[in-house]
C-alpha cells in the first residue's frame, strides 16, 4: 500500500483521468485536471529550491487552490501546513515562525491577505491563482516573489508523485496550546496509511461515491474528506461557505453518498426543520466526529436519511483524525446518564485503555483518562519535545498519547466519552462534569443547543454556572426549575442565557471561550 494519497490519485489519473475529482465553487475538477495542476505546482515547489522543501503553508480556505496546493506538496515530497485566512494574523505569524515554511500556496483571499499584511517571517515564495509575474512583496527584511498560475512548469510528460517513507511528516496541524503558543501536530505517511487500512476494513467506500466537505482545512477531520474520496477514486464536493449552516440541499442537489460533519451541524438542520422524513434517499453513510453525538439528533437524521449507516466517531488530531467508531443499531448503545452515542470501539491498529492518574489501567465501568497507542498515534509537536514527552509518554514500552479525555470502558469492551477532564470543574468547592450538566438541559428543553460554562471563577473554583441555551420554548425561570428536580443545588445553573444562535469555531464545534468571553463583557441576551 501506498504511504502517499497523491500516488492513489495519480493511479486513478492513469486509469480513469476523466472521472471527477473535485467539485468546487461551480468547478468539475476531473482526476487527470486535478494530478496535472498538481504535479505542476510540486515542480515549482522544487524549481529553484536550495534542497527539497519540507513544509508547505496553504494559506487558502477551500478552493481549487487549496486542494490543488495540498496535492502539490505531497507530490513533490513535502507535508502542508494549513492556514487559514481568517485566523488573527498574529496566530498565522506564530505558526510561520514555529514551521519555517519553505513557500506559500495561497488562493484569493490568501493573496490579499499577504498583500495588505505582509507577515514578517512569510517564506520568499508565493504561489497564487492568478497571472500575476514576477511581482516582489516586501516582508519585513525580506522579500517575497509572487509567482502566478501561468509560471508553473509544463508538463510534457506523466509525472508520478515522489516515493515518500512512513515516518516522512504528511501534514502539521495546529492546535490550541494551553500555554496561548499553538501546537503542530506532525501526522505522518504511516499515520495515514494506517488510517486508510482501518477505513477500508470498515466502510465499502467505491468510485461512484460523492463526498461531502464542509470542514475548514485547518481541522483534521478535512483530512478524512480528502483521504477518503480520493484513495478510492471518488469525487469531493465542497459545501459553500453560504450552504454551510444549512446544507440540505446543497446534499439533496450534489446527491451526495457519504456524509461527514461535527454533530452541531445536524443540530442546527434539525432545528431549521431540514431533518424531514426521506429528505437524503442518496446517503449511504453519514459520519459524524467531533463532538457527542445526541441521541435525538440520531433519530432525527435516521428518519431523514433512511437507507444510511450512521456512525459516531472519536480522535484527536494527535491520533490522525478518528481512531474509535461507534456504529449506530437500533436501539443505539446510549451512555447512561449522557443521551449521547458511546464512541464505540478503536479500529483496527488502533489500542485504547482508560487509566488514572499513575497511568495504571483501570478496569469495565472505571472512568479514568483515555489513552491511544497503535499506527496512527502522531509522532509528537513540531519542534516541542517538552510536550511531546509529556503528552506521549512510554508505557510499559509502547508509546501512547494522553487524550485529556475522561471516558470508561463497558462491560462489552465499548468505550462511553464524559467530556474533558478540564471540564471537569469546582463549584463551591464541589467537582462538576459540565458535559453531565449539559445532558440534562437537552432533557429538559428538548433541545441540543445547549452549552455549560462555569462562572465567575475565582481561585480554581466557580461560584455557579451559567447555561446558554439556543432554540428552545422554555423560559429561563422554567429552565431552572427543572433542573432543580434533578440535579444537586450547586449543579443547577445559577442563570440562564437564551441566544439565538449559539457561537461556533471555524471547526464547527460550540464555542466556549467565546461564551466566556461574552460574560466577562457582560454581553446582553434574553435570559427569560
Amino acid at each position: 500500500m501506498s504511504h502517499c494519497v497523491a500516488a492513489r490519485c495519480f493511479e486513478h489519473a492513469t486509469d480513469h483521468g476523466d472521472r471527477l475529482a473535485l467539485s468546487v465553487a461551480g468547478l468539475q475538477v476531473s482526476y487527470a485536471e486535478l494530478t496535472t495542476l498538481a504535479a505542476r505546482i510540486g515542480m515549482w515547489l522544487e524549481s529553484a529550491a536550495e534542497r527539497p522543501p519540507e513544509r508547505v503553508g496553504i494559506l487558502a480556505s477551500r478552493s481549487l487552490a487549496a486542494y490543488a496546493g495540498i496535492l502539490g506538496a505531497w507530490w513533490c515530497g513535502a507535508s502542508y501546513v494549513p492556514l487559514n485566512p481568517k485566523l488573527p494574523a498574529t496566530r498565522l505569524l506564530k505558526i510561520q515562525e514555529i514551521t519555517g515554511l519553505d513557500a506559500l500556496v495561497v488562493d484569493a483571499a490568501g493573496l490579499q491577505l499577504v498583500l495588505e499584511n505582509p507577515l514578517i517571517a512569510a517564506p520568499a515564495r508565493v504561489l497564487a491563482p492568478c497571472d500575476r509575474v514576477n511581482e516582489s512583496v516586501r516582508a519585513g527584511p525580506r522579500e517575497m516573489r509572487i509567482a502566478g498560475c501561468n509560471e508553473l512548469p509544463a508538463l510534457t510528460a506523466p509525472h508520478p508523485p515522489k516515493s515518500v517513507r512512513a515516518d516522512d511528516s504528511a501534514y502539521i496541524m495546529f492546535t490550541s496550546g494551553s500555554t496561548g503558543v499553538p501546537k503542530g501536530v506532525v501526522v505522518t505517511a504511516g499515520n495515514v496509511a494506517h488510517f486508510l487500512a482501518a477505513i477500508e476494513e470498515r466502510f465499502s467506500f467505491r468510485p461512484t461515491d460523492r463526498f461531502s466537505q464542509l470542514f475548514e482545512l485547518n481541522f483534521d477531520l478535512s483530512v478524512a474528506d480528502m483521504a477518503n474520496a480520493w484513495s478510492v477514486g471518488a469525487s469531493l464536493h465542497v459545501v459553500p461557505a453560504t450552504q454551510l449552516i444549512a446544507p440540505a440541499r446543497f446534499l439533496q442537489e450534489h446527491e451526495l453518498t457519504v456524509w461527514f460533519s461535527v454533530p452541531s451541524t445536524a443540530v442546527m438542520m434539525g432545528r431549521m426543520r431540514l431533518l424531514r422524513p426521506g429528505a437524503f434517499p442518496s446517503l449511504r453513510y453519514s459520519l459524524f466526529c467531533g463532538e457527542p453525538l445526541p441521541l435525538s439528533t440520531v433519530e432525527q437524521w435516521r428518519q431523514a436519511a433512511p437507507q444510511s449507516i450512521i456512525e459516531n466517531l472519536y480522535g484527536p488530531t494527535e491520533a490522525t483524525i478518528f481512531c474509535l467508531g461507534e456504529r449506530v443499531t437500533w436501539p443505539p448503545n446510549v451512555t447512561p446518564n449522557r443521551g449521547t452515542i458511546a464512541i464505540g470501539k478503536p479500529l483496527r491498529g488502533t489500542n485504547a485503555a482508560v487509566i488514572d492518574s499513575a497511568r495504571r489501567a483501570l478496569g469495565p465501568g472505571q472512568p479514568g483518562e483515555l489513552a491511544l497507542s497503535g499506527g496512527q498515534v502522531a509522532q509528537g509537536y513540531f519542534a516541542d519535545p517538552g510536550t511531546t514527552r509529556a503528552r506521549f509518554p512510554l508505557i510499559d514500552g509502547e508509546t501512547w498519547y494522553l487524550t485529556g479525555d475522561l471516558a470508561y470502558r463497558d462491560d462489552a469492551g465499548v468505550f462511553h466519552h464524559l467530556g474533558r477532564i478540564d471540564n471537569q470543574v469546582k463549584v463551591l468547592g464541589n467537582r462538576v462534569e459540565l458535559e453531565e450538566v449539559e445532558a440534562h438541559l437537552r432533557e429538559v428543553c428538548g433541545c441540543d443547543s445547549v452549552c455549560a460554562v462555569a462562572w465567575p471563577v475565582q481561585h480554581g473554583s466557580a461560584s455557579g454556572i451559567v447555561a446558554f441555551l439556543s432554540g428552545v420554548q422554555l423560559a429561563s425561570q422554567a429552565v431552572r426549575e427543572a433542573m432543580r428536580e434533578r440535579l444537586p443545588s450547586y449543579m443547577v445553573p445559577t442563570e440562564v442565557r437564551i441566544l439565538d444562535d449559539l457561537p461556533h469555531g471555524v471547526t464547527g464545534k460550540v464555542d466556549r471561550t467565546a461564551l466566556v468571553q461574552l460574560l466577562e463583557r457582560g454581553g446582553a441576551c434574553r435570559s427569560g
